[in-house]
């Protein structure tokens, strides 16, 4: 059997790498395309995986993203045409979904953004939608046609793939000395929160702490390598997870899979994301494992550190996330029976 597996982001190849690995291991055979955007070839190179790049890199403006929108849609159609793969699946992919129907590919799709307009396609045209529980209770999970193919996982995405990690469990007792930073996504659809204004506070914090930037592209690396940020260090290629949780003392994001994957291995994690908050979000500070506060200061992320109050949850989410990946395995499987 044929799997065809699509990425548009970075996040989405850490999703599947571990499903990969168990259909290789069952004998199909994987067919991946991907779109250039964020680390998503670099990751896929560093995973070693084989795959194809379709599409060119997104503009920024919206006639820009529309134009890609539509010259990666034919390009993906005359592709799989030529492939012909026997089921499709997808983290966020806004354009499988539709060439998958127009070839009658059975094809699932899932997503963890409520607020990701691309969502109306997989939605629409997937013939299973997969969600994380935190969404059970939004309205959209009720209309049709979606509510007839929708299945719900527990945990959040990131103790999916993570759960298939354990050497990672070795590592969070090790000495921690860096403070992590992950920027708002600049270019991302759904966020229309302002930009860089975490700036002063982060070269506050380089004056006593190591600080590590993890920016999202080139845009943002070229901005944090300006020279007023000389005593912060970036990291300009996709940096192993398992160095970030080795030393990592906190990590700060502003929203994103990264700063999930921090508060799934239970490393203390402060969000600054200043959009609305995505209900995985909420599901994680209800459990504990993470701390909201857009406009937090200097010293009171100093009052974090030194009080060094992080509970331990006994790895029950990603107790969780090894359910979920059974769960959506197995929908992945029945979609060539379905």
């Amino acid at each position: 059997m044929i799997i065809w597996i699509d990425f548009i982001n970075t996040p989405q190849v850490s999703f599947f790498v571990p499903f990969i690995k168990e259909f290789k291991n069952s004998g199909h055979e994987i067919l991946l395309t991907c779109r250039d955007s964020g680390n998503t070839v670099e990751l896929l190179i560093q995973n070693e995986l084989a795959f194809h790049i379709v599409g060119k890199k997104v503009g920024k403006g919206i006639i820009q993203k529309l134009l890609f929108f539509t010259v990666r849609l034919f390009s993906l159609y005359f592709f799989i045409r030529k492939h012909k793969p026997d089921i499709a699946a997808n983290q966020s992919s806004f354009y499988q979904p539709i060439v998958a129907k127009l070839f009658n590919i059975p094809c699932l799709y899932t997503n963890d953004n409520e607020y990701a307009k691309g969502n109306l396609f997989g939605f629409l045209f997937a013939t299973k939608v997969v969600l994380p529980v935190a969404l059970q209770y939004e309205g959209f999970t009720k209309r049709w046609p979606l509510k007839s193919k929708l299945s719900f996982y527990p945990s959040v995405k990131e103790a999916i793939y993570l759960s298939q990690q354990q050497e990672l469990l070795t590592l969070v007792s090790e000495k921690k000395n860096k403070i992590y930073f992950r920027p708002e996504p600049w270019s991302a659809q759904y966020y229309n929160g302002p930009l860089n204004f975490f700036d002063d506070t982060l070269i506050k914090l380089s004056n006593e702490f190591d600080v590590i930037v993890l920016p999202r592209d080139k845009n943002q690396a070229d901005h944090f390598t300006q020279d007023k940020f000389s005593t912060l260090a970036v990291v300009c290629k996709p940096i192993n997870l398992q160095k970030i949780i080795g030393d990592c003392l906190l990590f700060i994001g502003a929203g994103g899979s990264m700063t999930r994957e921090m508060a799934v291995m239970e490393i203390p994690v402060i969000s600054i994301y200043q959009a609305e908050m995505l209900c995985v979000d909420k599901y994680l500070v209800n459990k504990g494992l993470m701390k909201i506060s857009p406009h937090i200061t200097y010293e009171e992320i100093k009052v974090v550190i030194y009080s060094g109050s992080v509970l331990k949850r006994g790895w029950a989410i990603l107790k969780e996330g090894q359910e979920s990946f059974s769960l959506i395995k197995n929908l992945i499987y029945d979609l060539k029976h379905g």
